[in-house]
């Protein structure tokens, strides 16, 4: 196997494991132990690190290599045909050996660097899909924090609102003592003035008769 293939089937057993990684970790039953932390910063890096911006810049250019080997080994599956096609007269066992061996490689090249660029596909796609996953569950957890903060505001709002009930059914309460008391006084009030007014009554008719009997003693005494 030469070199670039061999790279290429080193690249293809990278992604399968890549693959079988990001979809082991997202089922809840199967989900690796990774610390919500450690995801939450593998996605900062995913989306914003300038070395996973290269690093895909790099990976392109290697999967256009592929594709040009791939394209090259379907060139070269179609000469291989047109030869078998063009000394089928021939029955020399070694050449139709070498081009059995020629054709079995061929083949081998064509699957291992189709299945590299289809799998690499796939890859691109479910990684992004869970980045997306990955940046739903940071907004959740954020939007989560939120409503508790509020459901908190609200919890304390609603206890505001019965003290400040509470006080009001106090002052309620007293208001209506003072409005009891008031009444009391006026009252006590009405009474004091008629007992005012009946005192300087029986007063004056005591001062009146006390006139009256000053000259009737006066005449006696004469």
């Amino acid at each position: 196997m030469a070199i670039y293939y061999a790279l290429t089937f080193g690249i293809l057993v990278t992604e399968m494991v890549t693959f079988g990684l990001l979809v082991v970790s997202e089922k809840k039953e199967k989900r690796l132990p990774l610390p919500s932390r450690w995801r939450h910063a593998m996605l900062k890096f995913a989306l914003g690190s300038p070395t996973m911006a290269n690093a895909m810049y790099f990976f392109k250019i290697i999967f256009g290599f592929i594709f040009v080997l791939f394209i090259d080994t379907i060139s070269r599956l179609q000469r291989i045909d047109s030869e078998v096609e063009g000394e089928q007269h021939h029955h020399d066992y070694s050449y139709e050996t070498s081009i059995k061996a020629k054709k079995f490689y061929a083949q081998r090249n064509l699957y291992l660097t189709g299945f590299t660029l289809f799998l690499s596909l796939i890859l691109e796609r479910t990684s992004a899909l869970v980045l997306e996953l990955l940046q739903r569950e940071e907004e959740l957890k954020k939007a989560k924090t939120q409503t508790a903060d509020v459901t908190k505001d609200q919890q304390r709002l609603i206890d505001m609102e019965d003290d400040f009930k509470k006080k009001v059914d106090v002052l309620n309460v007293q208001i209506k003592e003072l409005k009891r008391e008031n009444l009391d006084y006026e009252t006590l009030k009405k009474q004091a003035d008629q007992q005012a007014k009946e005192y300087n009554r029986l007063a004056d008719e005591h001062n009146k008769l006390e006139r009256i009997s000053t000259p009737v003693e006066a005449k006696k005494d004469i």
